[in-house]
């Protein structure tokens, strides 16, 4: 056992141990953990995340398709009637995202293609790729919009040969409209013709070649954190430039994330991500939060910021300009047949000539009013524009045009959701709809005395969601801070109650081991009685009768002192 003495001093050392293995852990543990999210977060070939961000098999992803049938294509032209539609589907594909001809490089980079395949689920799908879809003939719109500008000798052309067109709608199925394709007289003649920017294919159709194709989300070169953490999944070059052709600058800057990755610590501030499939950054605003397997995770959704004409923005000043753009207002824009030239004036209420109006740089001159995203310039010259699904949060003028709208926020909003602490996605449902513009034409006769309608064609519901088995480890990692920080102060008051107890123990080691003080007896004043009594017994007696009146007599203390018959020192 062990001696009573070295107990407290075993018990001193220990706890002050303990509180200073305490104090070094809340101080270094910020620092171990940056090092920890580095490790973990950045994207390496050797790391956690590769394999999930190369293939996407192990967090299956569903593509939802939604078409708009059009059901009174012959009530057109007549006064009073709207285009009214019905919703179709959804066609729901497995989707499969592959990342090929990854190349990592020495500035903290990953280049890579992207092939995505598609595979039809009939099971989770409502109706089959054989159901017949009445929609806006395509292919002749697009022809007559590409050349509206042009002289009065090319549209008549154009009028000539489209002379066997009699219906401004098409009736395809739905493989046809997706990935199979349909052949069309017109992109046969795009092909002979001096127009340039024209679609490189021999079939339409809105997936057509797509499928298990590399060619068509171009190339990306991506920041893998491993310089610096912040910089996690930002674009930095797309199709081998940092900029498109698309846009004006500054509104062509190839900026946001790429979609996979986001650099940890997020806070409510926007985000932003690029999209391949319309050649521009989307910036989704803060929403709020929630909790998904036990995790909270911060919100973000398309809002104003994205969907709007009229979103400013300040960027540095040799990249800020001002715009020539083509603007019309909600009260006029359909009430107009050629858009009215507008400049937009220095942003006098700003005070800042940095401050650049970029929801109208975007607009590639034909602004709309609030909902719309103008993606002409990117898919070839064809009139088309993209929304949220059944027009949600737009202009309710779009609306108003057509009948069989029924705007949700909670099925036709596009939300992602992010883990703050360590920037992963929790839960992304990419959420859009592609319009194609039908307006009237003054010398191509299939396009005349017809109004001015944004056509709903089709919307898409991409939805992909951490799974159950990642959600754990996630959990535990996002609790790290945490049970760091919390660790060092037990650490801390555990070593304060070891050496607590150890001067408590001490304390009473010293008590218990104290030596008595002695007393000196010369010194002793007797207050007890006394009583005289023969105690001289260095007599004898010669026998019991023997008289005892010659003996000497003393005084027998009572009670403390000196003890019975015990003689003081004379």
């Amino acid at each position: 056992m062990m001696p009573s003495v070295k107990k407290p001093i075993v018990l001193a050392v220990i706890g002050n141990l303990f509180i200073v293995i305490g104090i070094a852990l809340c101080a270094s543990w910020p620092i171990l953990l940056a090092r920890i999210f580095i490790k973990e977060l950045h994207l390496a070939p050797q790391s956690k995340s590769f394999d999930i961000w190369r293939d996407s098999k192990s967090m299956p992803m569903y593509l939802e398709i939604y078409f708009f049938n059009w059901t009174n294509p012959q009530e057109l032209k007549i006064p009073g009637k709207k285009p009214n539609f019905a919703q179709l589907g959804p066609y729901t594909f497995l989707e499969r995202r592959e990342k090929v001809n990854v190349v990592f490089h020495d500035n903290g980079t990953v280049s890579y293609d992207q092939m995505r395949t598609w595979f039809f689920e009939a099971g989770k799908s409502n109706g089959s790729l054989h159901d017949n879809i009445t929609q806006l003939n395509v292919v002749a719109l697009s022809a007559a919009h590409k050349v509206r500008h042009w002289t009065f000798y090319w549209q008549k052309a154009l009028n000539i040969f489209m002379a066997g067109i009699n219906d401004v709608h098409v009736t395809k199925t739905v493989d046809e409209l997706l990935f199979k394709g349909y052949e069309d007289p017109l992109i046969d003649m795009g092909k002979i013709s001096p127009v340039a920017d024209i679609p490189p294919f021999d079939k339409f159709g809105w997936f057509y070649m797509r499928n298990h194709s590399t060619a068509f989300d171009g190339h990306f070169n991506m920041a893998t954190g491993e310089k610096d953490i912040t910089t996690l999944g930002v674009l930095r070059n797309w199709n081998y430039n940092n900029v498109s052709t698309f846009f004006e600058s500054p509104c062509n800057a190839v900026e946001g994330s790429a979609g996979e990755f986001w650099p940890p610590k997020r806070t409510r501030d926007e985000i932003t991500l690029f999209s391949a499939d319309i050649c521009r950054p989307l910036i989704y605003e803060y929403d709020g939060i929630v909790e998904l397997h036990g995790i909270e995770g911060y919100q973000y959704s398309i809002g104003e910021k994205t969907l709007s004409n009229s979103t400013k923005r300040r960027y540095p000043h040799e990249q800020a300009k001002y715009f020539q753009t083509t603007m019309a207002s909600t009260e006029d824009f359909f009430a107009i047949d050629a858009p009215v030239n507008a400049t937009i004036e220095a942003l006098e209420d700003y005070g800042d000539s940095d401050v650049v109006n970029v929801g109208q740089c975007f607009c590639s001159g034909d602004c709309t009013p609030s909902g719309l995203i103008n993606v002409t310039a990117c898919r070839y010259g064809a009139p088309a524009y993209v929304s949220l699904p059944h027009f949600h949060k737009a202009d309710p003028i779009y609306r108003e045009k057509v009948t069989g709208m029924d705007p949700n926020d909670e099925k036709h909003g596009f939300r992602i959701i992010l883990e703050p602490t360590t920037g992963i996605p929790l839960d992304v449902a990419a959420r859009l709809q592609i319009n194609i513009l039908l307006q009237p034409s003054q010398y191509i006769n299939l396009y005349k005395d017809v109004p001015t309608i944004y056509f709903p064609m089709f919307w898409f519901n991409e939805h992909v969601g951490i799974t159950g088995n990642l959600a754990t480890p996630l959990k535990i990692f996002t609790q790290l801070p945490t049970i760091g920080f919390y660790s060092g102060i037990g650490l801390i008051f555990l070593g304060a109650l070891l050496v607590l107890l150890a001067g408590i123990i001490h304390y009473l080691d010293r008590r218990k081991n104290a030596t008595p003080i002695a007393i000196p007896q010369a010194n002793m004043i007797p207050s007890q009685k006394t009583e005289l009594v023969y105690l001289d017994a260095s007599v004898p007696l010669d026998d019991d009768n023997q008289t005892r009146k010659d003996r000497q007599l003393y005084p027998k203390l009572i009670g403390n002192g000196v003890g019975e018959n015990q003689l003081p020192n004379l």
